[in-house]
């Protein structure tokens, strides 16, 4: 019997007991995943390192505000939003206002690898989901500790790769969403750390069993694999309504997404505290 009928054989020998055993087995398999958005499982961190009243906090690339709102609430300190796109701004300053917490709140225009911050003036810096899209990461790092106290913290949550990304998809995924490859590192990111003077505290991924930070996948993550399929069905019915551009755009973000979802990629998380003097 050749090499290729005994593998399948051995699989078949597999899945049809498999499939016909009493569904108990592996039932969990097919349970809705039941995992939370990332900002609610890891708004925890700021208070386990003594963000409170009195604190200030930075959201580097805050966005529409959705975060600034959810930070301020739980943590009753003083949050500051910054962000480089003035619509991004406008939508946070609409959503502060409806929510009453102008006062608490406070706006600027600025990116991470230069702040509108003075040395030394913030207890901790949020950063969820952002760093990949970061050029210079030493520099941008250097910034995040230069305006932190000796003795502050930052929390960073962005995507690395797994030994299952292989070169040429990750070049295809993230030149299109403007990703640079190098933060998918996490060999890159623990020396640009250590460069910065930030101390790793705690480290770990959303999906390895054992991770401090370990949570299992939000239910919408399954719509980006149905999705990508129903464009590659119809593409040229997409391409005509969006354009090419659009199409390749979407397709990207697509599969970065179905990335995370099959493990090709995963968000490791990172606390850091600034060396003290």
């Amino acid at each position: 019997m050749s090499d290729l009928n005994e593998r399948i054989e051995a699989f078949y020998r597999f899945l049809w007991p498999f499939l016909a055993a009493d569904k108990a087995r592996y039932a969990y398999l097919d349970e809705p995943p039941g995992g939370r958005p990332a900002s609610e499982f890891l708004g925890e961190i700021p208070a386990r390192r003594g963000v409170g009243p009195g604190s200030r906090l930075v959201d580097v690339g805050s966005g529409k505000g959705k975060q600034l709102v959810e930070l301020s609430r739980r943590l009753g300190c003083h949050v500051i939003g910054l962000d480089p796109l003035d619509e991004n701004l406008e939508l946070a300053a609409e959503r502060l206002r409806k929510e009453s917490l102008q006062d608490r709140v406070t706006l600027l225009k600025g990116s991470i690898g230069k702040m509108p911050l003075e040395d030394a003036s913030v207890d901790f810096v949020w950063c969820l989901d952002m760093f990949n899209h970061v050029e210079d990461i030493d520099g941008a790092l250097k910034e995040c500790a230069r305006v932190l106290k000796p003795g502050g913290s930052m929390m960073n949550c962005s995507a690395v790769g797994s030994d299952l990304l292989e070169p040429r998809e990750a070049q295809r995924v993230t030149y299109r969403i403007g990703i640079n490859p190098d933060t998918l590192s996490p060999e890159r990111m623990a020396a640009a750390y250590e460069t910065a003077g930030l101390h790793v505290i705690e480290c770990g991924t959303t999906t390895d069993e054992g991770s401090p930070f370990l949570e299992e996948f939000d239910e919408g993550m399954a719509h980006h694999a149905l999705r990508f399929g129903k464009m590659l069905r119809a593409r040229s019915r997409v391409t005509a309504r969006l354009g090419q551009d659009a199409f390749e755009l979407l397709s990207a973000y697509e599969q970065w997404n179905i990335f995370l979802l099959i493990g090709k990629l995963t968000y490791c998380v990172w606390v850091l505290e600034r060396v003290r003097p």
